[in-house]
């Protein structure tokens, strides 16, 4: 690939004008997939100015993945509020796995709930489509149209002599498909990034090697229509009597998705003519091996049938040359057994965009993007061997694991340990922790909490907090009982997260606040403490690209927790009567503190990324402990 300093672009095709005006965008998004997509409507949230193109004529129809994540759901939830819902509206809760061997059944798993620390308990069974459509509708409703049957023909990081680099693409439009006559274009952007699948042409085009390895099982997958006698209800995973693994999914509008093994791909096989000459009958051949000989099984409505081979890949790199960027499929491929591939993909997104908006309104320097490489490199590795983990329990390893499985199946209903071991806690993907780096700080001086979900680089805990109902002081006198049930709404923390691109200061006031004869003195020493930093760093680090005087350009929210006895007069403080997000006093009845291993009697101030892992935390809530949390913030922002 070769590089200029000139206007002129090396890269322009035979039979293209010269002259070809080039047209200038902060960020080109290379695929309309739910990872692009997510990209797109996360940057423009942040005013941030995109391009979406996407080679198809419209989003896929066709839905590989199926399942949303805990972890997901929450970044999702982030955005603004109601978001969520909207998603949330278009699937349906997943509750029980049906174990089956043969035709037939041998017990009902539930999904394993994870304790109350995510409100997302169960996943969100929705197909890829439908959640591609949600983000497109928001993308649009903000003015930024997908740019349909628009492809990637070429692209460079032009390093220009003594200015910044940036990135000149040549994309394409078929305009008259009866003669193949195109339309060309040229863009220049400060950043592209490649969410163009597990074939991206721009990881092809910048030469970023994708190693790993191409399983030999085979695999037939099937949407439609089915007269069966199994009773199908949300999820079967099926041990077949011919050793064989099959699973069998509702899907909407009465579909159901099948995925049966078959026999492994031999030396000589061709997969492009295996679909080709694949058959409704050779779907229905190879699930009736699976099944006891009485069962019925008909396929009556064909809408999607192919046969695929599992890649396990992952990029080398995520960056090239700072300005191309890959996520989801482009960066990772992998089985998608434990439901991890999308999801991974989303949460790319989510690392990305903020810290791109950070770079693009001259918040950070660019090498702050190496870190969007060093945390998520490992995360696909992480979802790499989980899925191989996965897979390899559900594949057919011969009639020795075969009998070992039926026994399992037969005792199960027995053994409560079967939970665990058929939904690992990892699936929700809730313990992902990042390392040290320029972001996630341990304090220089402070030792680290030993639970690692304490510690920086891990997910924000979520939990239950009160949100206090503002009482006057005139009316705090006819209180007699204070009750938090009733004095307040119960919330997640996660619920008080919401903004795209947000730095959120918790300040865990631990008991310094419980005593009423010492509240107000305290609150107001702790309130004046907290806008003097807040106000410094209001003005020093802000967004200032905007979308339309629409974007809020705040780069802090930051709201206060109180913990132990609850009296009426916190009804009628000032914090309470704050705005959420600029100072709002929540109340902690419920050990949030120790979940954040914060002790009551100290208290601290925890940083939390915008993409809700910790970023740097410090004990105490003093003049010392806020000029920490500003030297924290000075070590990352310009």
């Amino acid at each position: 690939m070769s590089t200029s300093n000139s206007s002129s672009y090396s890269i322009s095709p035979p039979n293209v004008d010269p002259s070809t005006p080039v047209q200038e965008i902060p960020v080109l998004i290379v695929g309309a997939g739910p990872v692009g997509l997510f990209e797109a409507v996360l940057l423009t949230k942040m005013g941030i100015r995109v391009r979406i193109i996407e080679r198809e004529p419209q989003i896929a129809p066709m839905s590989r993945a199926l399942g949303t994540q805990a972890r997901s759901l929450e970044i999702l939830s982030m955005v603004e509020e109601g978001f969520i819902d909207k998603i949330l509206a278009q699937g349906r809760r997943l509750q029980i796995v049906n174990l089956y061997y043969g035709s037939r059944p041998m017990c009902a798993m539930p999904y394993a709930r994870h304790g109350g620390t995510t409100r997302f308990e169960k996943p969100l069974f929705m197909e890829q489509e439908k959640l591609s459509k949600v983000l497109a509708k928001e993308l649009e409703g903000m003015g930024v149209k997908i740019e349909f049957g628009w492809e990637l023909v070429d692209t460079e990081v032009v390093e220009s002599v003594g200015n910044e680099s940036y990135v000149k693409t040549m994309i394409r439009q078929t305009v008259k498909p009866e003669n193949g006559e195109r339309e060309h274009q040229v863009i220049r952007s400060e950043f592209l990034v490649a969410a163009d699948g597990g074939r991206s042409t721009v990881r092809h085009k910048v030469n970023i090697p994708f190693p790993g390895k191409t399983l030999s099982n085979k695999n037939i997958m099937f949407d439609g229509i089915i007269d069966t006698d199994l009773e199908l209800k949300d999820i079967i995973a099926l041990t077949g009597v011919n050793y064989k693994t099959m699973f069998i999914m509702r899907m909407s509008d009465s579909n159901h998705r099948i995925v049966v093994e078959v026999d492994d791909f031999g030396p000589d096989d061709d997969l492009d003519q295996i679909n080709r000459d694949l058959t409704v009958a050779d779907l229905e051949r190879y699930v009736k091996a699976c099944l006891h000989p009485e069962t019925k099984f008909k396929v009556i409505e064909n809408h999607w049938l192919i046969c695929y081979r599992v890649n396990e890949r992952r990029a080398e790199n995520y960056i090239h040359k700072d300005r191309i960027l890959l996520a989801g499929d482009a960066a990772h491929v992998h089985s998608p057994a434990g439901g991890q591939g999308m999801n991974t993909g989303l949460q790319d997104s989510y690392n990305l965009a903020w810290k791109l908006a950070l770079v693009i309104n001259k918040l950070a320097p660019i090498s702050l993007l190496q870190t969007y490489h060093d945390e998520r490199l490992p995360m696909a590795e992480r979802a790499i061997a989980l899925s191989s983990k996965l897979l390899d329990r559900a594949r057919d390893q011969g009639p020795v694991f075969h009998y070992i499985k039926r026994f399992f199946l037969t005792v199960s209903p027995l053994l409560m340990f079967m939970k665990s071991l058929f939904f690992p806690r990892e699936n929700a993907m809730l313990g992902i922790r990042y390392p040290a780096n320029s972001i996630n700080q341990p304090h220089k001086t402070q030792p680290q909490p030993k639970d690692s979900a304490h510690q920086v680089g891990a997910r924000a805990p979520d939990g239950p907090i009160i949100r206090l109902t503002p009482v006057s002081s005139e009316d705090v006198s006819t209180i007699d009982r204070i009750d938090t049930s009733t004095e307040g709404q119960q919330v997640h923390v996660q619920e008080i997260l919401l903004g795209v691109g947000k730095f959120h200061v918790l300040v865990f006031a631990g008991d310094s606040l419980a005593d009423p004869t010492s509240f107000q003195e305290r609150e107001k020493e702790l309130a004046n403490r907290a806008e003097e930093h807040l106000s410094q760093w209001r003005s020093r680090w802000h967004y200032t690209i905007s979308r339309d005087n629409k974007t809020d350009n705040q780069l802090f929210k930051f709201n206060v927790i109180g913990a132990g006895k609850l009296h009426k007069v916190h009804l009628s403080g000032s914090l309470v009567q704050r705005a959420q997000g600029n100072g709002r006093l929540f109340w902690d009845s419920a050990e949030f503190h120790g979940l954040y291993g914060v002790p009551q009697a100290k208290g601290a101030i925890v940083v939390i990324r915008p993409d809700s892992q910790i970023a740097y935390r410090v004990e105490g809530h003093g003049k010392e402990a806020w000029a920490d949390v500003t030297e924290y913030f000075e070590s990352i922002l310009t």
